[in-house]
């Protein structure tokens, strides 16, 4: 995050100022309103989403949902939820409005695969799910669906028009696809 917020506690105290006000704001767009979807598909087995809620779980086990990659520090998920669902939970607690780091982006992606392998859904998601889900989706998308960057990205604008449309820019996704080419060059 560049500007002013930006040491790690600036920016966890701006997150938590924030988060009532835009969850509330994408639960309008997203469950009340419905301009906008809670959730997508971005491949048969992949989902970019918003936050689940204890209620969600139900209908993610019936999608076939095994895994979820959840990438929001400030909320946990209903674990208890998915453990009757038998769900698996990956938690990379990413602070809201920051990058997630390489390494949290390599071990989505190989939770997303492993997952996709074996035949069960993932649903990826931050609280909106327009960044930091997004970010894990358009490396996985690069890594496994053999897409570069700009078609990675044009393909989750069209799975999910409020995406962030500038995921290709964050300096991780570039170190992503940096690593991704010298590992398969």
């Amino acid at each position: 995050m560049s500007g002013p917020i930006q040491s790690g506690w600036l920016r966890r105290l701006y997150a938590r100022i924030v988060f009532l006000p835009t969850l509330w704001w994408n639960m309008l767009l997203g469950r009340v309103l419905k301009v906008r979807n809670w959730f997508d598909w971005i491949d048969p087995l992949v989902i970019v989403g918003a936050r689940p809620f204890a209620r969600d779980v139900p209908q993610m086990a019936e999608l076939n949902v095994g895994g979820v990659v959840n990438t929001c520090e400030e909320y946990v998920g209903p674990v208890d939820e998915y453990s009757k669902h038998d769900i698996e939970q990956l938690h990379l607690p990413i602070t809201d409005f920051t990058h997630p780091s390489l390494q949290d982006v390599i071990t989505g992606v190989a939770f997303i695969q492993r997952n996709v392998e074996s035949g069960k859904a993932v649903y990826i998601h931050c609280k909106a799910g327009r960044a930091r889900s997004a970010t894990i989706a358009i490396c996985w998308l690069i890594a496994h669906k053999e897409m570069t960057p700009e078609q990675a990205q044009a393909w989750l604008l069209e799975k999910r028009p409020h995406i962030n449309p500038r995921l290709t820019n964050r300096p991780v996704v570039q170190q992503f696809i940096r690593e991704f080419q010298t590992s398969i060059g």
